[in-house]
């Protein structure tokens, strides 16, 4: 048996005591055994399809240390991370791409906790609900609607997977790297299937998400279930990596057209010219005073797909925001760098006679002053469209959702982004979007690969280069050092996969 299969076992002999206490009444005593569509509808509730994507035990991100918005000073990186040998030194290891990043021999948090955990519940929904022997007619459309959204779920989780454990997808190659497995089957007795490639990956992917898209309902109960604009603006990312632009513009439009059909704008967007300090005095503790209570909730106005994320990056206990990235805000304008980014004492620690202190250092506190998602913001949405028509030539398009979003994030008064070349509007977007997506987490380290064949273009970045002290590491965006690597504790299970084990020292 594999060890995927052996996961997946622990998950549903645990589901009994950790689901809804409706199954508790479901015979036999102590086992699952869903039998109505509303069973399987309640699966999709389950934390486990959303609370450890992409992030390791500490609800960080690797991920994010390989990026260019984050940076460690010499004491966090020489102390914090490698002298105090951090549980989560896998951070440090990628900020200075020294592989293998995580212990090959450990549980891989990504794999386990969080894309293989959340499958098995899609799995078993997809699987489940095809195996009910009688529907009744009432229950038709809501069978399919609850499909609709496992089948979503488990699409886009694979496609982010397959990016994250492969290499930089190229289209119109081959792309036929081996990547991840795509497990459909809820069977724990089956035999694991092969890896597929990178292709592959992205057929299947793509093919579940089109069949979610007509059943997926208008509206969930919570934003961590995708509704039918949260799988439109999957298939609108997945059509920006495919680089056919038209049918990204049109899923995104399709996306914030119906967000916006009924309250405009100011539904799913917060103006930040309406937030004020509750406590002025001592902005570090306070929080942000917005027009109503959710700014830090999971079902804030702007989360259209919730996902957890690294809320701790970019403050003393775990790293900084990078010089770049700090450049990139306006500083008198934006008020997200009024809000965000906030001057606090740093990291300070003595260690083997060597003082370390970083002083008064710029942080970022997004991530205690607001929810994050690693899954979709309706900002994210006008964004995509944004640059789904600047690729297409549709620049005057392009620069109205860009202003749009502006409008909502700069003081009143600040100038509008003027009409270039489309070079310089496709520019303009990105460089906004790296401000809206969160410092850490993925998208900005998918971002990176996504733009590899955009070599020569003002947003195109053929390597990342992180410094500690006076040491400078460097890598190779389009390399190894930018594919995770599967963990032997998987392999080990797996021969038929033919991937030789990891022995390099860690």
């Amino acid at each position: 048996m594999t060890k995927i299969r052996f996961y997946i076992i622990i998950i549903f002999a645990g589901l009994a005591t950790t689901a809804c206490n409706k199954y508790l009444d479901v015979k036999p005593k102590g086992k699952l055994i869903p039998s109505e569509v509303a069973d399987f509808d309640h699966l999709l509730d389950h934390t486990w399809t959303v609370q450890y994507i992409f992030l390791d035990n500490n609800g960080g991100s690797m991920a994010g240390y390989l990026n260019d918005n984050l940076e460690l000073s010499e004491g966090m990186g020489k102390v914090a991370y490698k002298a105090n040998n951090h549980p989560n030194i896998d951070r440090f290891y990628a900020y200075t791409f020294r592989k293998p990043y995580r212990n090959p021999n450990t549980s891989d948090y990504f794999w386990d906790w969080g894309t293989y955990r959340a499958a098995s519940y899609y799995n078993n929904v997809i699987d489940g609900i095809g195996s009910l022997k009688s529907i009744g007619a009432e229950d038709g459309q809501y069978a399919r609607t609850v499909l609709a959204q496992a089948l979503a779920g488990r699409g886009f989780q694979y496609f982010l997977h397959n990016l994250l454990y492969g290499p930089v997808y190229k289209p119109g190659a081959a792309n036929n790297a081996r990547t991840i497995p795509y497990v459909t089957n809820s069977d724990i007795n089956a035999p694991m299937v092969d890896l597929s490639t990178q292709e592959e990956v992205f057929r299947l992917a793509g093919k579940d998400l089109h069949a979610a898209l007509a059943d997926a309902p208008v509206a969930t109960n919570w934003p961590s279930r995708a509704n039918k604009t949260a799988v439109q603006a999957m298939l609108a990312y997945y059509h920006l990596w495919t680089r056919k632009y038209d049918s990204a513009a049109h899923y995104a439009n399709l996306a914030w057209t119906g967000a916006t059909a009924s309250g405009g704008p100011d539904k799913v967007i917060y103006n930040f010219n309406d937030f004020s300090w509750t406590n002025p005095a001592n902005t570090i503790s306070s929080t942000i005073k917005a027009p109503d209570n959710f700014l830090e909730a999971v079902n804030s106005r702007e989360i259209l797909l919730y996902r957890s994320e690294d809320r701790g990056a970019g403050r003393s206990s775990s790293s900084y925001p990078s010089e770049e990235y700090i450049a990139l805000f306006d500083a008198a304008n934006d008020l997200r760098y009024n809000y965000f980014f906030l001057t606090a004492p740093g990291y300070k620690t003595s260690y083997n006679g060597v003082d370390y202190n970083d002083g008064q250092r710029i942080q970022y506190y997004r991530g205690s002053k607001t929810q994050l998602t690693s899954g979709f913001t309706y900002p994210e949405v006008l964004l995509m469209r944004a640059e789904a028509y600047a690729r297409t030539g549709k620049l005057a398009e392009a620069i109205t959702d860009l202003n749009l979003l502006r409008r909502y994030r700069y003081k009143t008064g600040t100038p509008a982004i003027a009409m270039g070349t489309q070079d310089e509007v496709i520019a303009e977007v990105l460089k906004e979007r790296r401000r809206e997506l969160p410092a850490s987490g993925i998208k900005r380290l998918l971002d990176l690969k996504r733009f590899v064949p955009d070599a020569g273009k003002p947003w195109h970045k053929a390597k990342i280069v992180h410094k500690l002290g006076t040491e400078t590491f460097e890598a190779a965006v389009d390399s190894d050092l930018f594919i995770f690597n599967i963990a032997n504790t998987i392999l080990q299970y797996n021969p038929h996969w033919n991937v030789p084990l990891d022995y390099r020292p860690f």
